[in-house]
């Protein structure tokens, strides 16, 4: 009877233990099927410029003496598309929201888009030079994933824009103990740190104001209760496992004394 208990016992906590695919799955939808497509409407936005954010601006068309003053080069004379030297080499936004460019001087870009800013340094560089072509590229995009994927991590973006569910598959994606249903996205303000849960389960993350990540935004994907209950079983196991092991050897003593 005693053994038929622990084994109930134990079933009950491997039954526990084990997920269902709801909540494996994400991005579920009952409305989805195979013969029409489901448009999922959101706003897309467009980065405006903060303080602290990183440029390379290359300016071509120039001669070589002019060429060589405004862009850096490596040792072999190509572009350096390196992320430390675009770092240490770029073009960094300050405290007031200005560069400052040589010969063209002080720009203000705070508060612009990526393109109103490349539109701006053009109409700039033009005053100074003829058939000069300016290419503006934000090179300090970076977010970090953290938790339960396959790499954490901080992974450098090199697009205007990046959505949650890419920065998760450049973590190397979700693990079969992460909560899909309280990823944590942690976005700096001007006031402080905002913090907020998002659902991957569901589709309703495609039309979220979270969707299109900003840089610095950092995304904690926490372990289940699926991960922990699992966990507790195996510890469970093991203890049983071993008083088991301890009623054996006072067993056998005490046949032996008899």
């Amino acid at each position: 009877m005693k053994t038929r208990t622990f084994v109930l016992f134990l079933l009950a906590l491997f039954l526990f233990g084990c997920a269902s695919k709801n909540k494996v799955n994400y991005l579920q939808d009952n409305s989805l099927n195979t013969t029409a497509s489901k448009l999922f409407e959101n706003s897309k936005f467009e980065y405006r410029i903060q303080p602290n954010d990183i440029f390379s601006i290359r300016i071509l068309g120039l001669d070589a003496e002019t060429h060589a003053y405004f862009n850096v080069e490596s040792s072999t004379g190509n572009y350096s598309m390196n992320s430390v030297s675009l770092y240490v080499n770029g073009y960094s936004i300050d405290e007031d929201g200005f560069i400052e460019m040589p010969t063209v001087g002080k720009l203000k870009l705070k508060g612009l888009t990526v393109n109103e800013a490349q539109g701006f340094v053009q109409s700039k560089v033009n005053d100074y030079f003829n058939n000069a072509t300016v290419i503006l590229k934000l090179v300090s995009f970076k977010i970090s994933v953290l938790g339960e994927v396959g790499s954490p991590g901080y992974f450098f973006v090199y697009n205007n824009q990046a959505t949650i569910l890419e920065a998760i598959a450049l973590a190397g994606g979700l693990t079969d103990f992460s909560d899909k249903e309280k990823v944590t996205l942690i976005r700096q303000t001007d006031k402080g740190s905002q913090a907020v849960y998002i659902d991957l389960k569901g589709t309703d993350v495609l039309t979220s104001e979270y969707y299109y990540l900003l840089p610095n935004d950092v995304v904690y994907i926490p372990s289940s209760r699926v991960h922990t209950s699992r966990i507790n079983l195996a510890l469970v196991t093991l203890m049983f496992a071993g008083i088991s092991s301890i009623v054996l050897v006072l067993s056998f003593i005490q046949n032996q004394n008899l």
